[in-house]
């Protein structure tokens, strides 16, 4: 009778066993999707990054700066904000110059002579650049305030090398003493950078790339809530051109000086 009870019980914890260990494999399947979708969930972010970029780089620019002998003595970076060739870059950029020019990704120059709105204390300013059929590549500026930890992208020629582009992240937001509130970002920034828009993940300005501190990745942008409060005025001559507002006679190119590398 136990023996046949025993015999009868057998087959229960067999089964059981089995209905462990099918719902051990159904788990097992089931967290294997998760983490394979987590993983293609990163790296169509990742892929998106080459596109956004290849979106926005055609509306960044190099900014050059002559003396009155012809010799670069600024040079920084720009961004078209409109179709009808706007241009945003930073003051201290033109400041001073006898003779400013801009130079197009595809290799095209065209000089700078006047500016519809500045604003000394955010380095800021809009220049006209006179394009055949306007800007055909232009970024839209974002009046929101980013995110501290919001990922952003910096586009623009530091030292001379265009159409560079660095990442990181919104650090903080600061006020500097008389000068007003500025993004704190960590991407990377050099001299020539100077004017280079701060784009975020979906390909809106969010910042002007404006100056660095002593430290480890410490930039500062101008918000483009700061952009956008820019008042257009009359055109008016650039600052340095002269009591006449002419420019010396534009070149038919630029040459963009390149830094000195060293290789160790």
């Amino acid at each position: 009778m136990n023996k046949k009870g025993r015999e009868g019980q057998q087959p229960f914890p067999v089964r059981v066993g089995l209905m462990v260990k099918h719902r051990s494999t159904a788990w097992t399947v089931v967290l294997f999707l998760l983490l394979s979708a987590g993983g293609l969930g990163a790296a169509r972010a990742q892929d998106s990054l080459p596109d956004l970029i290849k979106r926005v780089l055609p509306a960044v620019v190099t900014v050059v700066g002559f003396n009155a002998a012809g010799k670069v003595i600024r040079l920084g970076s720009g961004v078209f904000v409109d179709p009808q060739g706007h241009l945003i870059t930073n003051l201290h950029v033109i400041k001073g110059v006898a003779r400013a020019e801009v130079k197009l990704p595809q290799g095209e120059v065209y000089p700078l002579t006047e500016m519809v709105a500045a604003d000394d204390k955010a380095d800021l300013v809009k220049l006209v650049v006179s394009l055949p059929g306007g800007a055909r590549h232009y970024l839209p500026v974002s009046g929101a305030r980013p995110e501290v930890g919001e990922r952003v992208v910096v586009l623009g020629s530091p030292l001379g090398l265009e159409r560079t582009v660095t990442e990181g992240l919104v650090s903080a937001i600061r006020t500097l003493r008389d000068r007003g509130e500025f993004l704190q970002i960590s991407a990377p920034i050099s001299p020539g950078s100077s004017g280079g828009p701060v784009v975020n993940m979906t390909g809106q300005v969010i910042g002007i790339a404006t100056l660095q501190v002593r430290g480890q990745n410490i930039n500062f942008a101008v918000p483009g809530y700061r952009v956008l409060a820019l008042r257009d005025g009359p055109p008016r001559p650039l600052p340095g051109l002269g009591a006449e507002g002419k420019s010396l006679p534009p070149r038919p190119g630029v040459n963009v000086p390149r830094p000195r590398m060293q290789v160790r």
